[in-house]
């Protein structure tokens, strides 16, 4: 009798190309930006994505999140922030209104007069981050600007 093999499942595989693809890519949103754009960490560089890296971006994830609200004083630029790992697979769009409420925390924790906006750094593939990484990626992204 013959070994009974695993069926092939197209979605499993589809999800583990997306994640490969988005490996070293963290995507990131700043007031001051048009809309969402694509990093790359290993490089630190802004990237023109694909458009397999936007698809691959459109397939569900285990996000980690890196969500701050920008300050600015005389002297210093500064960020209030929070790092938040989903517990599931979430598609991007569907992470709209769980940043919406951590924002406005954020903000309430910032002086009115110093607010100068709000940003996130989105990694697909549940990486830590810390502050100083995210610092360097706001200033890549002008967010203070």
């Amino acid at each position: 009798m013959a070994k009974v093999r695993k069926k092939y499942n197209k979605h499993k595989n589809v999800g583990k190309l997306a994640d490969v693809l988005l490996r070293d890519i963290v995507i990131c949103y700043a007031d001051n930006l048009s809309g969402c754009v694509m990093l790359d960490k290993k490089q630190g560089k802004l990237i023109q994505p694909t458009e397999a890296m936007v698809a691959a971006a459109s397939v569900p994830h285990q996000w980690s999140c890196f969500i701050a609200a920008l300050g600015r004083t005389k002297f210093d630029e500064y960020f209030k922030a929070e790092q938040i790992f989903t517990p599931s697979k979430f598609y991007q769009a569907d992470l709209a209104p769980i940043f919406e409420m951590h924002h406005t925390q954020l903000m309430r924790k910032v002086p009115e007069d110093q607010l100068c906006g709000v940003g996130w750094i989105a990694d697909p593939n549940g990486n830590d981050m810390s502050e100083k990484e995210a610092g360097a990626i706001f200033e890549k992204l002008g967010a203070w600007g």
